[in-house]
């Protein structure tokens, strides 16, 4: 996870009218030293244990049990939103990458400051980024999570791997709403 460049991140636009705010929303990886929330003095447990390790510096938010603001913003895990004033939707992504954040944000900026005169009229666009995983450090967040944590990624890497062949060079995201089909769809639709 990008805690600590979100944060830096957070630092550096505070000063340009930009809030930043980290959501916990659900146990990423649900195990014995962190179980599924089933109250939200559980889920405040939890977030102050992510607090505590990750040093997270912007405002975290508590979704409800039922994860109303998860779902309302699509569901995935660990996704990333700018949102404007008057709730136009910039930017979203499935996946925090500080450096793609950072393009958006000086993106969005600068629409907001020259937009009037240069007659810019916003419009929607998606496209697809590349990120890297810090596979140490995610490792140990699931030993920090529980034996479970690591067994379940371990069992969804084996099924993963049982169900397709070996992967091509160009395997893009199983996102909703691409309209490709990916390995092992081809019949599929």
């Amino acid at each position: 996870m990008a805690t600590g460049s979100m944060d830096d991140l957070a630092d550096r636009y505070a000063s340009r009218a930009v809030r930043s705010a980290f959501i916990y929303t659900r146990e990423a990886h649900p195990a014995e030293n962190y179980r599924h929330h089933r109250s939200m003095e559980d889920k405040r447990r939890n977030a102050r244990a992510y607090l505590e390790h990750s040093k997270v510096r912007r405002q975290i938010l508590l979704d409800d049990l039922e994860g109303s603001a998860h779902r309302a913003y699509g569901s995935l895990p660990n996704m990333t939103w700018i949102i404007g004033r008057g709730g136009m939707i910039h930017y979203k992504s499935a996946w925090t990458s500080a450096a793609d954040v950072a393009d958006a944000l000086e993106h969005v900026l600068d629409f907001q400051a020259n937009r009037a005169k240069k007659q810019w009229v916003a419009f929607y666009s998606e496209r697809s980024a590349w990120s890297t995983r810090d596979m140490a450090q995610f490792k140990a967040g699931l030993e920090r999570a529980g034996p479970q944590a690591v067994a379940d990624y371990q069992r969804m890497l084996e099924a993963n791997k049982a169900g397709r062949a070996a992967p091509t060079e160009d395997v893009g995201p199983r996102i909703p709403g691409n309209f490709y089909k990916t390995e092992g769809e081809s019949g599929k639709r």
